[in-house]
């Protein structure tokens, strides 16, 4: 039983940040030619960890966290404070970036070239930025559609899948899959849910069969129920989602007589699987989609969303080869029909709220192993996807929540009281709880 699912969320971890003064001494270390390449890194690295800690916690340390010397009890900063630094960071990565002349060594990503992490560290800005939108009218400082805009005006962004900032995984050792069997033995009771399932079958969406494997009660004769009949890997309905919020020993029976669906086989029994995106193109266009419908950019919203979709498509079709597609084809001629699908075609004369739901889900069908986290991040944000809650199973204190952070780590109790209790006085009237709300989200 996993704590996560069922809404137990423990503390959180800074362990991120102190990787951050290893990178540092990256910087002090560089040869000269390759100093900006390297100082960019460390800020794009510097933005990225403590974009995921203040997402996590709230206000976090960051002005005095990373000088280790000068301050032994480093302060919580302000989330808003925090926020206004990991976009100067994520700047300066770009200014340097764009300075850098050469390809350095030791990167498995892009191989060094400074471009390809120049339009990474922007399309994290993007992310960075769109995380705000909650504050995007009353804090203008950080000057969040302003920044966005100009962002996307300079155009140093992914241009395709081939920019993706993803790990590839091969056939040798140290490289392999990590999901393979023989790595994570529990990968044959993974269970995916009707979250993801409902959604995927309504819309007539065949990453289903790519995503997942068929249910074996209903595709192996040797576990089919009595008065079922035999189901083929391509038929729909032989894709059995869990509720992630269900009781835990009646969900625990389905996958114990295999009424669920697991991952792809590709994932399961293949050492080179499919890569993991980090940051991706397909995410790119949902979140420039979404600006774009909230009036951020002056760029068609529907022309975005429908580059995202593809793009996820296009991404799925090459990386699951033919013999783990389950018998369904992704063709240029089923992605244009499914961008005219009832349920997909971009609601041009609805609610704004609605075209944003569908860039929503498009954006949650799109990360399906990839940037798990964020799933959740969005889902506070925006409460869509809806996650289901039932408060018969919900192990929160709150029974009608799902947790909104992370408490902070215990280090922070033992080592540096007083300046956490100076954070959690400001921010929540002194209370560590799972279900206090951060300044982003208010």
């Amino acid at each position: 039983m996993d704590d996560s699912q069922y809404n137990r969320f423990g503390k959180g971890s800074f362990s991120g940040l102190e990787v951050l003064t290893n990178a540092q001494k990256m910087v002090e270390l560089a040869p000269e030619d390759d100093l900006d390449a390297y100082t960019d890194l460390y800020y794009l690295l510097k933005g990225w960890y403590f974009f995921r800690t203040t997402m996590n916690m709230g206000d976090i340390p960051y002005s005095e966290a990373l000088d280790i010397d000068t301050y032994r009890y480093p302060k919580c900063d302000e989330q808003k404070e925090v926020f206004k630094g990991i976009l100067s960071d994520l700047a300066l990565a770009d200014e340097y970036f764009a300075k850098a002349t050469r390809a350095f060594s030791g990167d498995p990503f892009y191989l060094g070239e400074p471009d390809k992490w120049r339009k990474a560290a922007n399309v994290l800005r993007l992310k960075v930025l769109i995380s705000l939108s909650k504050r995007a009218d009353d804090t203008p400082e950080l000057q969040i559609k302003e920044t966005f805009a100009k962002v996307v005006s300079e155009n140093n962004l992914f241009e395709s899948n081939d920019d993706n900032l993803q790990v590839v995984y091969s056939d040798k050792e140290g490289q392999k899959n990590p999901y393979h069997v023989t790595e994570t033995r529990s990968i044959e009771y993974y269970a995916a849910t009707n979250t993801l399932i409902e959604p995927l079958k309504k819309f007539k969406d065949n990453r289903l069969f790519y995503y997942l494997a068929p249910a074996e009660a209903l595709t192996n004769e040797l576990y089919l129920p009595a008065g079922e009949t035999l189901k083929n890997p391509n038929d729909w309905d032989a894709y059995l989602g869990v509720d992630v919020a269900g009781v835990y020993d009646t969900e625990k029976d389905k996958i114990a007589k295999r009424l669920h669906s697991r991952p792809n086989d590709v994932y399961r029994y293949n050492y080179v699987g499919v890569p993991c995106i980090r940051l991706g193109y397909a995410d790119m266009n949902f979140i420039m989609a979404e600006a774009a419908e909230r009036g951020w950019i002056n760029q068609s919203a529907q022309s975005l969303y429908e580059k995202g979709v593809r793009a996820s498509f296009e991404f799925v079709r090459p990386t699951v080869p033919a013999e783990y597609n389950n018998g369904v084809e992704i063709t240029d001629e089923y992605i244009d029909s499914y961008l005219k699908g009832e349920y997909v075609a971009y609601k041009t004369d609805g609610s704004s709220t609605d075209r944003l739901k569908q860039i929503w889900i498009q954006a949650y069908l799109a990360r399906y192993f990839h940037m798990a986290t964020d799933d959740y991040y969005e889902y506070r944000r925006n409460n869509y996807p809806e996650f289901p809650i039932n408060p018969e199973t919900n192990l929160n204190d709150a029974k009608d929540k799902i947790p909104m952070r992370y408490m902070y780590p215990e280090s922070e109790t033992n080592y540096n009281k007083e300046q956490l209790y100076e954070a959690l006085n400001r921010q929540w009237g002194g209370v560590d709880d799972v279900n206090e709300i951060m300044w982003i989200l208010k």
